[in-house]
């Protein structure tokens, strides 16, 4: 049985989504994030705290006025959804390296008609990222800059390459939902970018964010003439809204809202973007250097340049140590922080750890992830003492 010092524990938590929230969102009770208001109300919607969440996202992805923020009902897979059943015409291509890439490529997709075209690039078997490019003519072509999953990202020179040579009829879709208010990618060279709040800005799961070009909004209007939209998932709707009143079709979470606000605000009055980047960045280097140090961890994505700093996995490197066994540890503390461990993805084959990085998890610098990593050691020291 492991035994650990439980006053030496880190008090954060370092899963990938429900993540850390800010101090400010764990220590506010809940009757004061307006969850009893109506979303109609003009003191909530176009004059009240959806329109400060919306300016304040603005102002931290340095958006052009002319893209429209959509707050959207559901995680980042109903926003996937709507993003493909409105907005894709006759064909689809992108990369699929890892869990949500292919929630994209394969069961989101398989769901339209037999006549889309569709040419997805996946990686192959021992391989993190796929050789081949996307179409870049195809209607819509979906990236996802950092992948949940297996912790690799797409490099800012594969998105800028994609955004140049995309078609004159191509809409370029971003799935940022691992790295949205983390990482400082190239600016504004997307059509499409979607992310759940749930990661980088420490909000419960649930609740979306769209957001659109002109180019994309127009597109949401053509897409009918193609095929009949479900109505939860047609952006029409939602685009009406959004623009005219700030508002959401159907009821929101006013509370993740609310959440979601507080975590821009601290963001924007933190340094931006640019901050938010060097603090994830100073987290994952801390983790790597840790991995250096010790004998039975590695960075599994080997190439820094294809190496997420947001979600980042280290592989277990010796045989007798198992990742599941580390995760139970943790979880065996009885601390709420730790009780669903640091395990690895579902999908993912190789002994590992996946950490998250994001900015809430260590708004200080590193203090929180100096005590996961003795922790971390503690019990591999001790699992490696146990009798085989």
């Amino acid at each position: 049985m492991i035994k650990l010092d439980l006053t030496k524990l880190p008090s954060s938590t370092f899963t990938c989504g429900p993540s850390q929230g800010h101090p400010v969102i764990r220590e506010t009770p809940i009757y004061k994030t307006l969850f009893e208001r109506s979303h109609r109300a003009k003191d909530i919607s176009t004059d009240g705290l959806y329109k400060e969440a919306e300016q304040n996202l603005r102002k931290l992805f340095s958006l052009p006025e002319d893209y429209t923020v959509i707050f959207f009902l559901g995680g980042a897979s109903a926003a996937m959804d709507a993003v493909m059943w409105s907005l894709v015409k006759n064909s689809v291509s992108g990369l699929a390296f890892g869990a949500f890439s292919k929630l994209w490529g394969q069961k989101i997709l398989s769901r339209l008609e037999p006549n889309v075209v569709r040419s997805v690039r996946e990686s192959a078997d021992g391989e993190f990222f796929p050789k081949e490019k996307p179409d870049y003519n195809a209607s819509l072509v979906f990236l996802t800059p950092n992948e949940t999953s297996t912790g690799v990202q797409i490099p800012d020179e594969y998105l800028e390459e994609a955004w140049k040579a995309k078609g004159p009829d191509t809409l370029i879709a971003w799935d940022c939902t691992s790295c949205a208010g983390g990482r400082l990618l190239p600016k504004n060279q997307f059509d499409i970018m979607v992310f759940s709040m749930q990661k980088c800005f420490g909000v419960g799961g649930g609740s979306s964010v769209i957001i659109l070009s002109p180019a994309a909004v127009k597109r949401a209007e053509e897409v009918k003439k193609y095929r009949s939209v479900p109505y939860a998932l047609d952006l029409t709707a939602a685009i009406d809204k959004a623009q005219t009143k700030c508002q959401t079709v159907n009821t929101p979470s006013t509370t993740n809202i609310w959440m979601f606000n507080e975590a821009c605000k601290w963001m924007n009055a933190n340094g931006g973007l640019k901050a938010m980047d060097a603090l994830c960045r100073q987290h994952a280097q801390f983790l790597l250097d840790w991995a250096k140090k010790s004998d039975y961890l590695a960075p599994l994505v080997q190439d820094e340049k294809f190496r997420s700093y947001t979600t980042l996995t280290l592989e277990v490197t010796d045989p007798s140590i198992k990742d599941a066994d580390i995760s139970a540890a943790l979880k065996a503390t009885g601390r709420a922080n730790l009780a669903d461990g640091i395990k690895k993805y579902s999908s993912v084959k190789q002994n590992s750890l996946r950490i998250a990085c994001f900015p809430f998890v260590d708004i200080q610098g590193t203090s929180e992830y100096q005590k996961l990593a003795e922790t971390v050691d503690d019990i591999v020291r001790q699992l490696k003492e146990q009798p085989k």
